[in-house]
């Protein structure tokens, strides 16, 4: 027992460790970009563009683990773990889930985002600058929706790995899982040989995600600081409160998400928390919930103790196919240019819209930035003139954080209902049995830091 509080002691106090360094980390990118914006000294202009590539060092090293850890946990979970039935089943209660909270999300959004748009004063000499602004945006050409058909055929790809090095990380999973479907077809020793490569593969990324995530602190602050020198506070007028808008209705869903997990999916709300927040820090570092899955998967596994072949097949699939802020951020963004140039959107117009931001929550990269000319169709349709949806596009930087906090919370909500619709309990309630179950999480892992020590 002593040795059992002793592990408790130190795993809490490294992971305490490293959310306070990831946090002074983006604090300190946030308060020196802030000055460089305000005080744009040659010096300080040197110093950024020299951090710069720093960041995207760290964000290139996190990223290269997503394609191997996508393909090894789905194998893994399919192949080791489950068969064809059971697989089908994962995958329809996950799309099931997904429509549900993103549902969930539209309905949040158009209950609270009116009144709150409504709460900004709106004058003749805001909206001409509005405009006025807008007009010298450069507007990229809007792109098209696949049709329904075009996304079908795309699922399938004709060549995987030109699919994942395209980021295409739908299809990527669709070919994987048919692959993993097709080893339990094999006999007992072929089928154990590629099952244990793959189960090495995963534990071999996960190794090198663990070093990877000792650089946080370094890379968040890389990443922080050429970002807030270049866009700054935006401390005036309709963009400052836009941005107050849109952040505040995403927190407000990201907080909503935590008793859905725990009345739908009936986990503790404790456990769910501690499960989801090294995802989290990695989602407002990095911006990109793709960056997170590492995170959410060692989380999980460590928090919620579900089986592998859950965990390991529907937090790849929603980090990569599921983006539950879309409705919440795209619906927001909709009411307050509804509110600010005059117009009101019909009952039609925003179903609609609704329903066409779902099916391009679907096909969005959870990278930081995203594609954002491709739901424009979107907003023309339901009446939003062209240039305020690109003058709120050109200020999405500091929205995006949250946009990418909600998904990563949605990510690990959508693993608790779908494993409980899917008859699987979380049954460990004590820190020390999680703690014998499960593998230690990257921040903190002894093995591995005795590799390090030895190298």
């Amino acid at each position: 027992m002593e040795e059992q509080n002793s592990m408790k002691q130190k795993t809490g106090g490294s992971t305490l460790k490293q959310t306070a360094g990831v946090l002074i980390g983006l604090i300190g990118g946030l308060a020196l970009g802030l000055i460089v914006h305000r005080w744009p000294h040659p010096s300080l202009l040197a110093l950024t563009s020299a951090i710069k590539p720093v960041g995207e060092l760290w964000m290139n090293a996190l990223r290269m683990t997503i394609v191997p850890l996508i393909v090894s946990q789905l194998v893994c979970g399919i192949a080791a773990k489950a068969d064809a039935k059971t697989v089908g089943k994962l995958g329809g209660l996950s799309l099931l889930t997904f429509i549900g909270l993103l549902i969930a999300g539209a309905v949040f959004a158009a209950l609270a985002g009116p009144p709150l748009a409504a709460l900004f004063k709106v004058d003749q000499q805001t909206l001409a600058a509005l405009q006025s602004g807008a007009s010298e945006l450069t507007k990229p050409k809007a792109e098209s929706p696949a049709s329904f058909a075009a996304w079908v055929v795309a699922l399938v790809p004709s060549n995987p790995i030109k699919a994942a090095a395209d980021g295409a990380l739908l299809p990527l999973i669709v070919s994987t899982a048919l692959f993993a479907l097709a080893i339990t077809r094999l006999a007992g020793e072929q089928r154990r040989l590629l099952i244990g490569f793959f189960q090495a593969l995963s534990q071999t990324m996960f190794t090198l995600v663990r070093w990877v995530m000792k650089l946080m602190p370094l890379g968040v602050f890389a990443l922080a600081l050429p970002m807030t020198a270049k866009i700054g506070g935006v401390t005036v007028g309709a963009l400052v409160y836009f941005i107050v808008l849109v952040c505040a209705l995403l927190l407000g869903f990201t907080l909503l998400l935590y008793p859905i997990a725990m009345i739908v999916g009936r986990v503790n709300l404790w456990r769910f928390a501690r499960a989801t927040a090294p995802a989290q820090v990695v989602a407002v570092g990095s911006s990109s919930s793709i960056a997170s899955l590492p995170a959410l998967l060692d989380g999980a596994r460590r928090w919620l103790v579900f089986p592998d072949a859950v965990t390991g097949f529907v937090l790849p699939l929603s980090v990569s196919v599921f983006k539950v802020n879309r409705t919440v951020s795209s619906l927001a963004k909709l009411f307050f240019i509804a509110h600010l140039y005059g117009f009101t959107p019909g009952p039609l117009q925003i179903v609609t819209f609704i329903l066409t931001v779902m099916l391009l929550s679907f096909s969005a990269p959870g990278i930081p930035g995203g594609s954002p000319s491709t739901s424009l169709p979107a907003y023309l349709a339901a009446g939003a003139p062209i240039e305020a949806y690109f003058l709120f596009e050109a200020v999405d930087a500091i929205p995006d954080i949250f946009k990418t906090l909600t998904n990563v919370t949605g990510n690990m909500t959508a693993l608790t209902v779908v494993a409980r619709l899917a008859g699987f309990s979380n049954s460990v309630d004590s820190y020390e049995t999680i703690a014998d179950a499960k593998p230690q999480s990257f921040f903190h892992n002894e093995q591995v830091e005795s590799e390090i020590a030895a190298d």
